[in-house]
């Protein structure tokens, strides 16, 4: 996994710890952080790594760390499910606004294999 560097790292931690919270609420994080200031940040953490400027030259690697976030977030989301867990701001593997939000990812991962299966000029 050579396209994840140490910040983006510190972003899957981070997402990470969030999701645990939100699944299982008592958690070191339950006095300190709301639902609603959780789904903000999950949200905006979401967003900044779907469509942040990155520094890739080839669309390949940018094809790998989509799909390996789409597919780490989906596994994280469905081991805290297997284990009991309820999501308080509403995630679950039956919710319409992931599967929008995958539907989006699938798009974003699509365009850039697009661009690299056009023949450089």
């Amino acid at each position: 996994m050579n396209f994840l560097n140490p910040f983006q790292m510190i972003y899957m931690i981070i997402i990470t710890l969030l999701l645990i919270y939100d699944f299982f609420p008592v958690f070191f994080l339950s006095d300190i952080v709301s639902p609603e200031v959780l789904l903000g940040v999950m949200i905006g953490l979401f967003l900044s790594v779907l469509f942040k400027k990155d520094g890739h030259a080839d669309n390949g690697a940018r094809i790998k760390e989509q799909v390996f976030y789409t597919l780490y977030l989906l596994s994280v989301v469905g081991v805290l499910t297997a284990l009991g867990g309820q999501s308080a701001i509403g995630i679950s593997l039956t919710d319409v606004f992931l599967w929008i939000a995958l539907l989006l990812s699938c798009y974003h991962t699509f365009s850039y294999w697009k661009k690299a299966k056009q023949p450089k000029t």
